[in-house]
C-alpha cells in the first residue's frame, strides 16, 4: 500500500500536467470580438440642408471689425492626452509648435480674404462668409489645401487675437496691421 500511495504521489501531478497539456492541444482559435457599432449622436435641431451659405456682403455686422486686418499665424504649442489601454494609462503628448510661420492672412470687411500660404508656398485669394457660429463666425471658403478655414476670436487675446480652424488643424494669429 505504501508503494501505491507513492506511485499516487507521482502519477497525479504528471496526470493533471498531461490533461492540461492535451487541453491546449485541443484549444480552439480564439474568438474574434464583435464591438457594437458606433454611431454618431444625432442632434437636438434638425439640420436644413440645401441651405445657400450667408455672404458677407449681406450680414456685415459691426461686431466683426476685430476680425478685418492682417495676421501673422502659427502653430500653437501644445499637450494632450491619449490612454494606453495595454498598460492601463494615459500617455501625455507634447507639441513645442512652429513660431511663427513665414506667411501671414488678410481678411478684408467685403467678403474677401487673402492667405500668403507658407505651406503650400503661394498666394491663395478668395471670399468668406459667416457661420452662425458666435465662437467661430467667419468661415474661409477653398483656401489653403482647398479647405475652408474658421475664423474665431482667440480666448487668450495676450498671446493671440484669432483662432483658425479646419476641423483638425488649428492656428493661432496675432494682429499686425
Amino acid at each position: 500500500m505504501k508503494i501505491t500511495f507513492n506511485h499516487f504521489k507521482i502519477l497525479l501531478p504528471a496526470t493533471c500536467l498531461l490533461a492540461t497539456l492535451n487541453g491546449f492541444a485541443q484549444s480552439k482559435e480564439p474568438e474574434v470580438f464583435k464591438a457594437r457599432i458606433i454611431t454618431p449622436d444625432k442632434p437636438a435641431t434638425p439640420v436644413q440642408k440645401n441651405t445657400p451659405p450667408v455672404t458677407a456682403s449681406v450680414h456685415t455686422a459691426s461686431n466683426l471689425n476685430k476680425f478685418y486686418g492682417t495676421y501673422y499665424y502659427w502653430v500653437p504649442g501644445t499637450s494632450y492626452v491619449v490612454p494606453d489601454y495595454s498598460r492601463k494609462q494615459d500617455v501625455i503628448h507634447n507639441s513645442a509648435g512652429t513660431g511663427v510661420l513665414p506667411g501671414s492672412i488678410k481678411i478684408n470687411a467685403d467678403g474677401t480674404y487673402i492667405w500668403n500660404s507658407s505651406w503650400e508656398q503661394k498666394i491663395i485669394k478668395g471670399k468668406w462668409q459667416l457661420t452662425g457660429d458666435k465662437d467661430y463666425p467667419i468661415e474661409m471658403i477653398n483656401a489653403q489645401e482647398k479647405k475652408n478655414w474658421k475664423v474665431g476670436l482667440h480666448d487668450r487675446p495676450k498671446e493671440a487675437d484669432l483662432y483658425i480652424k479646419d476641423g483638425n488643424t488649428w492656428y493661432s494669429a496675432k494682429k499686425v496691421k
